[in-house]
This record gives structure tokens, C-alpha cells and sequence, in this order.
């Protein structure tokens, strides 16, 4: 199995961190004003990576994803590269503070005056995270930007703002960001975004606003304000279900709540967040969301990496495992995560050993091309 095979080659020494990371040659180290000058002397944008020592998604991207072959290449070819550290680089907070950046690793792709282009986080193997930066250029190119935060990096705002990227990370009560939102004329600047991501109760006019005009936040300010924003609205909804899994009172939660999401473009992916967070997450009902999964051809392989990790007692069921297996198999291929892939080649052993080993061949062969194995 190819988590055991990865193992065994950190173990022997022949994947050892420390010179996988030093394979990361791609990147350089200069103050933002070099970075900038540099990018527009190649016309190239700037590929940032926030992160902190520590992290573990942070330290894979560094040992598995940055140094192989075609995602380094296609990096040294396209981008200006560099990288900071968010607890113990004064810059790398600036970026938080100026980008709202609340999960790391968070990659960002800059213009040389200083634009954000693109931006996405978390772990991703080598494969998706190449699409992001193909798909990344492509924006560049066309002139595509997240116009709707400035274009220099600085700690700015209110004293309250200022505090939470503070080494204190002291956040704001609700009510003093809801009197700074009652006062402002724009719903759409950027102090007044992220004043909305900080609020977990928004006010009746701007949770409407809001979601009435998502689709044009999202070309503003890309993922991570958004997502805080969007979580919070989520959160204060989900209030409205019973404690106790009710499938009925579900169902009327979403009917009752769909044009109003809808406008942002991605209703299939919000009912189904509601569905893992009052399903799995509050209830521990892995069968129902699966149900509901397939019920809803969910394809979201995200989902079904996760659902194994926040209701692990349920697949001790066999009747569950199996449900699972039936929906999974609706949405796995050979380009499927990494982690998903040895999962399932595990999952699968004993009962099914020919699906077992096509998992398995499909992992072994996205490792080699990362490096992981031999």
C-alpha cells in the first residue's frame, strides 16, 4: 500500500525532508520592493507562499509538491517565487493583515504593480496544484484581477482591525465591528469587507446584500474573505435546525433557503456544506449524508476524503462502508488525491482485492510522479 511504501522511504532515507526541501530551488528570498522590480523587469507575476514552521500541509507542499519536475519547472518559467513565514516574518503578517489570510498554506499570485491575481490554500498534489498556477497565469494574462483590495502591502484599518493581526490576535467583539458597519456608505470596500468576515452576527441589510451580490465579492476578493463571510451567514443559519438529526425539517431548512444562496452561483456545493455540517459534523450521521450525497450525485471528492475523519465509529458499520464504496466509486479516478486513492486501496483490501490493487496502481503512479517513490 502506497502510504506504507512512502513511509518506508522516509524511514530508509531515500525521501529525507531536508534535501527534498532544498530541491525547492525555485524560490528566492528579497525584500517586497526587489520582488516587485524584478517581476516587472521579466514580466512576471509574483507566486507567494504564506506559512508558518510548523504547519504540516506547509511542510508536504515543501517536500512533495514545490520540488517535482513539472510544477518547479512551470514555476522557474512563470513566476517570480518567494515565500514568508506568517508568525516570524513581519511581512508574511502584513500579508495576512492586507489579504485577511486565515488558513495556512495560503498561495498568492501578485502582478508586478502589486494586483492580486489569484489565490488558493491548503494542500493539493502536484497535478491540482499545477492546474491552479496554469489557471492562475491565464487570469494574469487576460488581465483578471481581485481588484478589490490595494495594491500595497501594509497593516491598515481601524485600531480593532490592527489588534487581530497583532501577536495578542485579539478578536474584535461583534458589537464594535457592527457599529463600525453601521457607519459606512460602501458595502464593498475593502475595510468594509473585512469588517463583514469579522462579524458573526451580520446585520439584516448586509447579510442580504451580501448574498444577494456574491458572485461580485468573490471577483473582488477572491476565496479567503469570502469564505469567512459566507461561514459566519452559514453558522447563524444552521441555528434554525433541531439539535437532533430530522430529515423533514432538513429538507424545508434548504427549500426555505435556496434562491437566497443561489444567487452566488454554487448551490449544489452550499446544500451540500450544510448537509455535512448538521449531518456529520452535529449529528454524526455519516449514512444519512451519504444517502443525501448520492441522492444529490454529489461529486466533491473532498467529502469524501473527510467524512471517514470526523465520523470514524460509523464505518465500523458495514452497511455504512459499503454505502460509502458505492458513492465513491461515482466520483474516484486516477487523478484523484493522493491521500483518497491509499485510503480506498486500504478500505478495500480484503473484501474487494482487484479494485484494492487498481487504487493502489493509481497511487503508486501519482507518488513516482511526485518523487514518493521508486
Amino acid at each position: 500500500m502506497i502510504k506504507k511504501t512512502i513511509c518506508a522511504l522516509l524511514l530508509a532515507g531515500l525521501l529525507p525532508l531536508a534535501s527534498m526541501a532544498q530541491d525547492s530551488t525555485q524560490f528566492i528570498k528579497a525584500s517586497w520592493n526587489e520582488l516587485l522590480a524584478k517581476a516587472k523587469k521579466e514580466k512576471k507575476p509574483i507566486f507567494v507562499d504564506t506559512y508558518f514552521e510548523g504547519c504540516h500541509a506547509c511542510k508536504d507542499m515543501e517536500v512533495r509538491v514545490f520540488p517535482s519536475k513539472d510544477v518547479k519547472q512551470y514555476m522557474l518559467d512563470n513566476f517570480i517565487n518567494t515565500g514568508f513565514d506568517v508568525f516570524k516574518e513581519e511581512f508574511g503578517n502584513d500579508l495576512c493583515a492586507r489579504y485577511m489570510l486565515h488558513g495556512f498554506p495560503t498561495y498568492l499570485v501578485i502582478s508586478p504593480e502589486g494586483k492580486l491575481v489569484s489565490m488558493d490554500l491548503g494542500y493539493h498534489d502536484a497535478d491540482v496544484f499545477l492546474k491552479f498556477l496554469k489557471e492562475a497565469i491565464a487570469r494574469y494574462k487576460t488581465g483578471k484581477f481581485h481588484d478589490g483590495f490595494a495594491t500595497t502591502i501594509a497593516k491598515e484599518g481601524p485600531q480593532w482591525y490592527q489588534q487581530f493581526y497583532s501577536k495578542s490576535r485579539e478578536f474584535p467583539k461583534d458589537s464594535i465591528v457592527r457599529d463600525f458597519l453601521a457607519k459606512q456608505k460602501d458595502k464593498k470596500a475593502e475595510m468594509t469587507v473585512k469588517a463583514m468576515a469579522l462579524c458573526r452576527s451580520l446585520p439584516a441589510d448586509y447579510r442580504a446584500y451580501y448574498l444577494a451580490n456574491r458572485q461580485s465579492y468573490k471577483d473582488l476578493f477572491g476565496i479567503d474573505v469570502n469564505t469567512g463571510i459566507l461561514d459566519n451567514i452559514m453558522k447563524k443559519d444552521m441555528l434554525e435546525l433541531p439539535s437532533k438529526y430530522d430529515e423533514a425539517a432538513f429538507n424545508e431548512f434548504l427549500k426555505k433557503h435556496e434562491t437566497e444562496y443561489a444567487a452566488g452561483g454554487d448551490w449544489d456545493k452550499i446544500k451540500m456544506d450544510f448537509a455535512m455540517m448538521f449531518m456529520v459534523r452535529n449529528n454524526k450521521n455519516a449514512k444519512a449524508f451519504i444517502e443525501f450525497s448520492i441522492a444529490n450525485q454529489d461529486k466533491n471528492e473532498n467529502n469524501a476524503r473527510v467524512l471517514p475523519f470526523y465520523n470514524y465509529e460509523a464505518f465500523k458499520d458495514p452497511e455504512v462502508t459499503e454505502l460509502y464504496l458505492k458513492w465513491v466509486r461515482t466520483l474516484v479516478n486516477e487523478g484523484s488525491s493522493l491521500e483518497l486513492l491509499s485510503s480506498l486501496a486500504q478500505r478495500t483490501k480484503e473484501k474487494y482485492p482487484e479494485e484494492s490493487k487498481k487504487y493502489a496502481a493509481w497511487a503508486s503512479a501519482k507518488a513516482a510522479v511526485m518523487g514518493m517513490s521508486k
